[in-house]
């Protein structure tokens, strides 16, 4: 029965993909084409909505065939009105549609950071440039020792991809750590916490330095109560029992208006704001395991 649910979310997730894709394509085509501001502005909120009802049409599959058990804490006072940055811990490539799932239509859609590479994936790849998410390219320190012409070229990149979200609300969305977790990750980075990896500031960093108009940062929380964590294993429907919990914390007046790649101070003191973050994560996640 799991293997039937499985193949049977698989075909969902891609008819669904390619159904929403065929309109969203469509319309970031005519935007591109058409350069008056207002047929811009247009185009994207009709982008936007198409945006949440793919993503509600994937809470509807998740539904049927799983009648998922969602434990949410946290949402009361979230607002469409306002501009986020959000954050959370990396557990299974279903993270995103759980995020997703949870915060559609209550936030502002969110914007998640993607590898310039990504863009080439086929079909999935276009819908998330029609979606406007930002394809970043960050340099390594060998890089940029050898070639110090790249220095603050991502910064750039950064101004350039978030300049229109200063026109309407965004939530600009990282994992943190990077990528997801196992237990041999945790082991190779000698992680300081139980549940976690170590997280990184340098998204979050450069996403204050762009905008600094966002004050507020929703920090979510998510463990599933199974213990297999493969993309298939949530199609087929073991990752049902997921617990998540979301803070809207405002961000820190000193860690506001300063300069990510110039102001060494100001990494160290992100880098340690984030880590407190994380132990209170890991401490939250460690209260449901036991």
């Amino acid at each position: 029965m799991e293997t039937l649910k499985g193949i049977l979310a698989f075909i969902s997730v891609v008819v669904n993909t390619l159904f929403w894709c065929i309109f969203l394509l469509s319309i970031a085509v005519l935007k591109l084409l058409i350069p008056f501001e207002g047929w811009k502005r247009l185009c994207t909120k009709l982008i936007i909505n198409i945006g949440e009802c793919w993503i509600f049409c994937n809470g509807l599959w998740i539904k049927i065939l799983h009648r998922p058990k969602w434990k949410i804490e946290g949402f009361e006072s979230l607002d469409q009105s306002n501009w986020y940055l959000s954050v959370a811990n990396h557990q299974s490539w279903a993270d995103i549609f759980i995020l997703q799932g949870i915060t559609n239509r209550k936030i502002p859609m969110l914007k998640f950071f993607m590898k310039h590479v990504l863009i080439w994936v086929p079909v999935i790849g276009l819908a998330w440039w029609a979606l406007d998410m930002p394809f970043l390219k960050r340099y390594t320190k060998a890089e940029l020792d050898k070639n110090p012409e790249l220095r603050g070229k991502d910064i750039k990149a950064m101004e350039k991809s978030f300049e229109r979200f200063s026109r309407y609300p965004v939530s600009i969305f990282s994992f943190a750590e990077g990528t997801r977790f196992t237990e041999k990750k945790k082991l190779d980075q000698s992680s300081k916490y139980k549940n976690l990896l170590n997280p990184k500031s340098g998204g979050i960093g450069l996403t204050l330095t762009t905008m600094p108009y966002i004050k507020l940062i929703l920090d979510f929380s998510i463990h599933y109560e199974d213990p297999r964590r493969s993309f298939w294993d949530f199609l087929c429907g073991r990752m049902s029992k997921v617990n998540v919990k979301v803070r809207e914390l405002e961000i820190p007046s000193n860690l506001l208006g300063r300069n990510y790649e110039e102001d060494a101070e100001f990494r160290e003191e992100l880098k340690l704001w984030i880590e407190n973050l994380w132990l209170d994560k890991d401490k939250y996640i460690e209260e449901i395991r036991t």
